[in-house]
């Protein structure tokens, strides 16, 4: 892992620049790719070994200024690389995060959930049923820290996208209630989790 103190001065004018994990000011940066900050070095370390030592080099022509294209044509060709190289990432951060989470290994699973949930915002916008996986994954691997307020902001959203849309898979009902379920038993609520953990139970049957 390389790591490069961010200079604001060399920045392009009016550039301000976030941590990848949390949005807060960084100050420094991954010097292996470039293109990716953070607020400080042990955010930078938990990314790293998460999964940016998978994506490192990939970032690389996502994060960069595009090139100018002299045509539409290439544009066009241009455009669906782009996407096709973020619907990779997005796979591949999701299949970590879900390593990881079978692993148990809760904090470890959360920055290739945001990669995931970032990639996947990119490629379908903001109100897709594609975010719901993501979320769903930031919420258990929250659960699993016992930070509920943050996993239930992470089901709220989930929730949300599911009742925006009525092609949601059954798989994903079963896991948006099963988390449901167990957010309102952490937090006593047995009523309404006994409620959830029903729902998961007939979702997973007709899946």
């Amino acid at each position: 892992m390389q790591t490069e103190r961010v200079v604001l001065l060399a920045l392009p004018r009016g550039q301000k620049v976030f941590c990848e994990l949390c949005q807060a000011p960084a100050t420094v940066r991954c010097g292996g790719c470039g293109v990716t900050y953070y607020c400080e070095v042990e955010h930078q370390n938990a990314d790293w070994v998460s999964v940016h030592e998978k994506i490192c080099q990939l970032l690389i022509p996502l994060r960069t200024v595009l090139p100018f294209y002299d045509s539409e044509k290439k544009r066009q060709h241009g455009q669906e690389q782009k996407i096709s190289r973020e619907k990779f990432l997005a796979e591949l951060t999701h299949n970590v995060a879900q390593k990881f989470l079978f692993e148990g290994k809760h904090e470890d699973a959360i920055p290739a959930a945001l990669h995931s949930l970032k990639f996947t915002i990119s490629v379908h916008g903001l109100n897709s049923s594609e975010l719901v996986p993501a979320y769903l994954m930031l919420a258990e691997a929250s659960l699993g820290l016992g930070h509920l307020s943050q996993a239930e902001e992470y089901l709220s959203q989930a929730q949300w996208s599911v009742l925006k849309t009525s092609q949601c898979r059954p798989t994903i009902q079963s896991k948006l209630h099963r988390n449901m379920g167990l957010l309102y038993a952490a937090k006593g609520n047995f009523e309404e989790s006994l409620y959830h953990l029903a729902n998961d139970i007939f979702y997973d049957w007709i899946s």
